[in-house]
């Protein structure tokens, strides 16, 4: 009772300083306007359509926009609608980076996240982002491609399934149960903090770009010791009512996929729908098949010229076989083994299979206040099922035998989910030069059930009751950051106060008496981010942008031309200093197994993290970001195996990682033109390296190296372009030796590979039509990058796709 008082108690306590917020927001922008206003003449806006040909990155980016006083002011009527509401002119003469004041961002030519995109603050903080569309058309969700700019990312795949594990650093990659992952700035795990395991990923052809926030994303979206990944979703094209795009793809074992997007705008709604359709029958020798359909469905209202709502109703279903793991030889070897020097294709498990359905919904208001003053409102909900049936009696590695072998366990659980995040952002003047404040309120409530059964064979979907448990999670939240810009120096303080209760009660457990447990946290965490300036580049002057006027229409007058994003060179410092967390999970709260208790006294994970580099442009053929990082992750959650053979759910002990990351990437093409774009396109040599140290330095792991953390991982290839017209890719990823489990176990070991992978893309017809192919694993090497319970799981050999699209 007394947590649940306190909850309700710290979110009042938000609103009020929220609404607060608003209204001093309010206040200095009514004092201000009237200045703004006398400093502008009248200026009728002008239709541009001007398109800057990439030098490094190919990251198409519209300086200007199809501006007109007597409509709608989205910034471009080419690309993803955008408020073409900038900076004030003061703004821009401190800081020509800043890309703020637009609904939709489009991150500049630049190795990093604007320093404050929308209502988000990045500065001093190390971010990467890429966009799908650099690349030639994929075969399907290939995320170890287009990840493959970014460093500090492992991407373990499980190829028999649609599922995607992210690690991060050195943290763990099962399913990125460690990296807060996101969508739209809205979280995509099952359940946030009772089961923050990720098996829903977007469909690359539906996403615009995907950011990479490092230390300090925490403060921003909440717990996670991982950083954040978020896929930001394509929006409605403004060019045409309609548009039409169709993808169809073929490969090796019965691979196919179809993928079909319409969108447009009508007046002031503009709609995005799409459809994804996936199947396989898989490279293992039986039950490696997968068969998925999705879809989403957004729609974009302008309700003024400085408001707007965005609905998104997502759905997403499928199943897949779970093939299980192999083993690799041993002096002695335990009976049924399946080795993986015998063959990368065998099967282990002939019955396990998995099945997920999620429905979401997500209805966002954006409002500018002014040019300084933006909210952003999101609520969302959905509801998500996941149930498998697995076969018992097998072990790692081995095929199921024995009496267990003719039964299986299965288990159901179903999650709903709803919340609401509210954010604000506004400039002002402090000592001749403009600072920004971001922050807001986060609210999340998840209710789970859990069911287990036992079935009478090996394949049963259904069977007698085991288990059955309820679990709950209220969260609130408090966020906060300060950008204090001073000229070239940028000081950016931040917190976050986590009020999070969670609740796991029993109602069946056959094997242990019924628990009931419950944790309330309340969770402070603070950072400190720096940036310096050290060489600044030339202003690039941008069309002015009209200011909205009172009462949703608007002004006749308009900000003068601002400066716009920076041209090279362009080089800065930063750091970050900043506080994560992990909480605990269901499943930590009571024990399911009949050989499990639970230590009463644990504590959440927690982590401090450090971040430091230099990154920049100098050329305008070239772009880098080199650093280091350090950060520990203390008392970590684990299994210890009693003296009577029961294991117990305990805080295992601390771990502590040290790295250096290097970024670069190369126009060659540019360089022999003098930095100028080339007439022959643009070829981008890029490289990327992460060295790890990575080590537990207390508990019963002391001294060992945690799972997924490779001493080095370089990914390193070529990318070419012409126009957007003709696209090859070249891409490679080398990782070191590494383990799957903590206990750096002889089962676990993961050898180090080298795979690389060729894609090309080419249009014709007016861009109205296209084919394109790829060879994955061209050298076919034969590896695995995942270890779970049930083996070794092998990665994917040498294979092929090829298809055709159309445009309309």
């Amino acid at each position: 009772m007394h947590s649940k008082v306190t909850l309700t108690l710290g979110m009042a306590l938000a609103a009020i300083a929220f609404c607060c917020f608003v209204e001093s927001g309010l206040a200095q922008d009514a004092l201000t306007a009237p200045v703004a206003e006398s400093d502008s003449d009248d200026v009728d806006g002008e239709d541009t359509d001007s398109k800057d040909e990439k030098s490094h990155r190919r990251r198409s980016h519209k300086s200007g926009g199809n501006i007109n006083t007597d409509n709608v002011p989205w910034a471009n009527a080419n690309e993803n609608r955008s408020l073409a509401i900038t900076n004030i002119a003061e703004t821009a003469d401190a800081e020509g980076i800043v890309v703020t004041g637009a609904f939709d961002i489009y991150p500049v030519e630049y190795p990093a996240l604007p320093p404050v995109e929308g209502t988000r603050i990045n500065s001093g903080k190390k971010t990467s982002f890429v966009k799908p569309k650099e690349f030639p058309a994929f075969a399907g969700n290939d995320y170890r491609e287009v990840m493959a700019t970014t460093p500090g990312i492992v991407v373990s795949e499980e190829p028999q399934s649609p599922i995607i594990n992210f690690g991060y650093r050195g943290l763990n990659s099962q399913r990125s149960e460690f990296t807060q992952v996101l969508k739209d700035g809205v979280s995509i795990k099952n359940e946030q903090f009772g089961f923050p395991e990720s098996h829903y990923t977007p469909i690359l052809d539906a996403v615009e770009r995907i950011e990479v926030i490092r230390a300090g994303a925490a403060l921003q979206f909440g717990p996670q010791p991982g950083g954040a990944i978020n896929f930001v979703m394509k929006m409605p094209r403004q060019a045409a009512p309609f548009h039409f795009t169709t993808r169809n793809v073929f490969g090796s074992y019965d691979y196919y996929r179809n993928y079909t997007e319409v969108d447009g705008t009508i007046g002031r709604l503009g709609y995005y729908f799409y459809y994804d359709h996936r199947q396989q029958e898989g490279f293992r020798e039986a039950n490696s098949d997968y068969d998925l359909n999705a879809g989403s469905a957004r729609l974009v209202w302008d309700v003024t010229n400085d408001s707007r709502f965005v609905l998104t109703l997502d759905a997403y279903d499928e199943e897949h076989g779970e093939p299980g793991g192999m083993r690799r030889r041993e002096a002695e070897n335990p009976p049924n083994s399946v080795f993986v020097e015998d063959g990368f294709t065998q099967t282990s498990r002939f019955f396990d299979r998995f099945g997920l359905e999620r429905y979401f919904a997500t209805l966002e208001y954006q409002k500018f206040f002014s040019e300084r003053t933006q909210l952003d409102i999101k609520a969302f909900g959905g509801y998500l099922t996941r149930w498998s049936t697995r076969q018992r009696g097998g072990g790692f590695g081995t095929l199921p035998s024995g009496p267990d072998a003719n039964t299986d366990s299965i288990q159901l659980r179903t999650d709903y989910t709803e919340g609401l995040d509210a954010r604000m952002r506004h400039d002002y003047n402090l000592f001749n030069d403009v600072s920004t404040i971001a922050g807001g309120i986060y609210f999340y409530h998840a209710l789970q059930d859990r069911r287990d059964e036992r079935g009478q064979t090996p394949g049963a979907e259904h069977g007698a009751l085991r288990n059955l448990n309820t679990g709950e999670a209220w969260d609130g939240a408090i966020f906060a950051e300060n950008r204090f810009h001073f000229g070239r120096l940028s000081i950016v303080p931040g917190m976050r106060l986590e009020f999070l209760e969670q609740s796991a009660d029993e109602e069946v457990n056959v094997s242990n008496p019924l628990h009931s447990q419950s944790d309330f946290n309340f969770v402070p965490l603070f950072g400190l981010g720096l940036d310096y300036v050290l060489v600044e580049g030339e202003p690039l002057v941008v069309p002015p942008a009209p200011v909205p006027g009172s009462k949703g229409t608007e002004s006749k007058k308009v900000v003068t031309p601002v400066v716009g994003p920076v041209g090279p060179p362009r080089v800065e410092l930063y750091g970050t200093i900043s506080q994560a967390y992990r909480p605990i999970t269901y499943g930590e709260l009571v024990p399911t197994g009949a050989s499990s208790v639970i230590n009463g006294n644990l504590k959440e994970g927690e982590a401090l993290q450090f971040e430091y580099g230099v990154r920049g442009k100098p050329f305008p053929y070239l772009n880098f970001d080199v650093g280091g990082f350090y950060f520990t992750f203390d008392d970590q959650i684990g299994e210890i195996i009693l003296p009577n053979g029961f294991t117990s759910t305990s805080n295992v002990g601390d771990a502590r990682y040290i790295g250096f990351e290097a970024a670069t990437e190369l126009d060659i093409l540019a360089l022999i033109n003098g930095g100028a774009p080339s007439p022959y396109g643009n070829l981008m040599l890029y490289g990327n390296v992460t060295l790890l140290d990575a080590e537990f330095t207390s508990g019963p792991n002391n001294g060992k190296t945690p799972a997924y953390a490779p001493e080095y991982q370089v990914k390193t290839g070529a990318i070419y372009s012409y126009k957007d017209t003709f696209k090859l890719a070249l891409l490679g990823t080398l990782v070191d030796n590494e383990f799957g489990d903590d206990g750096d176990s002889f089962e676990g070991f993961i050898p180090a590979y080298n795979v690389w992978d060729l894609t090309a893309e080419f249009k014709f017809w007016k861009g109205r039509a296209g084919v394109f192919a790829g060879i994955r694993n061209v050298f076919d090497e034969s590896y695995w990058g995942e270890v779970r319970e049930e083996g070794i799981m092998t990665a994917l050999p040498r294979n092929y796709y090829g298809g055709f699209e159309f445009f309309f």
